[in-house]
């Protein structure tokens, strides 16, 4: 959140420009005169829906908000004069983030964390791919520990360093021969981010989707449980001579998805998903999900309830469509596959 800004002025009025800049490119996108007030102030609020679009857009960059003051007078034909002018500009690093995040500043919380809303391990299988972003310089390292009790230091592969950087975080990367994988620690700085790895899963399990998170990366969200398909159809008839026809036949494919049994931290991770209004859904092949082909979903409906009774456990339920208006959609990956890639190869 982008505080208000409150200037105190002792001049008729001020100018007030608000510019939003990276790497050269250059846009105000506010500029009025304002009058102070009976405090001799003026207030600029809001902020964040000035520069949503461009926190979207660039994840980090700069906002300068610049106060020109003014002493305006009139010259004999009655035409306004300015007497004097005195300007002062601020400006500051803005990284993009919708969730409000309290008792830390954003310098603070950028030191101590990745850019995610994962506030406890995260659960993960051997065969998923997983991505970890933060902003800073520091070098990334990962601890695995395995089942015999020993462990074992790995470097981590950094995919983009630029305003942040995006790290492979996937478990393959940190497997050793003749051990099974428990568990492994992912460092930068003072950042870290646990990896709890669940096993008797078969990695090809659905959906797997992909979502810009309330950071602006994207994050990997697999589900575990149950995954249904429903399709209704919506036909548009009438009579041509003797006979009925449609003329025209719309259908709907919705999907309904479950989590799974969730540890709290991961629950409360899954209403990020929720919330994300970019997601695509990865297809699946040989136990891995192929992330340049995602096709656009939207989720139309969601059961995210959470209680501390101790006989429930948390798990999420959700039911998404297609973006495209076409849902007849084909994916000769699947060829002979009976429903989605939940279920087995038994009978093909």
């Amino acid at each position: 959140m982008v505080p208000d800004v409150v200037a105190s002025i002792s001049y008729a009025r001020a100018k007030v420009s608000v510019t939003v800049s990276k790497s050269g490119d250059s846009q105000t996108i506010y500029e009025e005169y304002l009058y102070p007030d009976a405090n001799d102030e003026i207030r600029l609020t809001d902020i964040d829906r000035l520069i949503e679009r461009f926190a979207a857009q660039w994840l980090v960059f700069t906002l300068s908000v610049n106060v020109t003051e003014e002493n305006v007078g009139t010259d004999a034909d009655g035409g306004e004069v300015v007497s004097g002018t005195t300007s002062s500009t601020v400006s500051t690093t803005v990284i993009s983030c919708r969730a409000n995040v309290l008792n830390v500043t954003a310098s603070q919380f950028c030191d101590r964390h990745f850019l995610t809303l994962l506030d406890g391990p995260r659960q993960t299988v051997e065969g998923f791919l997983e991505y970890l972003y933060y902003v800073g310089s520091e070098s990334p390292s990962c601890t695995a520990y395995y089942d015999d009790g020993t462990s074992r230091g790995f470097g981590v592969d950094v995919l983009r360093d630029n305003d942040y950087r995006m790290l492979d975080a996937s478990p393959v990367n940190f497997l050793s021969s003749g051990k099974r994988l428990m568990r492994y620690v992912i460092s930068a700085g003072n950042r870290r981010q646990e990896y709890q790895v669940v096993h008797n899963y078969d990695p090809d399990i659905a959906p797997a989707l992909l979502f810009f998170n309330s950071f602006g990366v994207q994050e990997l969200a697999y589900c575990m449980g149950e995954h249904q398909q429903v399709a209704s159809f919506n036909r548009k008839q009438t009579r041509i001579g003797r006979e009925k026809v449609s003329y025209q036949v719309d259908e709907t494919k919705r999907f309904k998805a479950d989590t799974g049994i969730l540890s709290f931290p991961m629950a409360n991770w899954w209403n990020d998903v929720l919330r994300s209004k970019d997601i695509r859904v990865l297809p699946i092949q040989n136990g891995g999900v192929l992330v340049s082909e995602g096709l656009p979903v939207v989720i139309v409906s969601e059961k995210s309830e959470l209680s501390n009774t101790p006989e429930e456990l948390p798990r999420i339920t959700f039911e998404y469509e297609y973006a495209d208006r076409n849902h007849n959609i084909l994916d000769l990956r699947r060829e002979g596959r009976i429903f989605d890639n939940t279920f087995d190869n038994t009978f093909n």
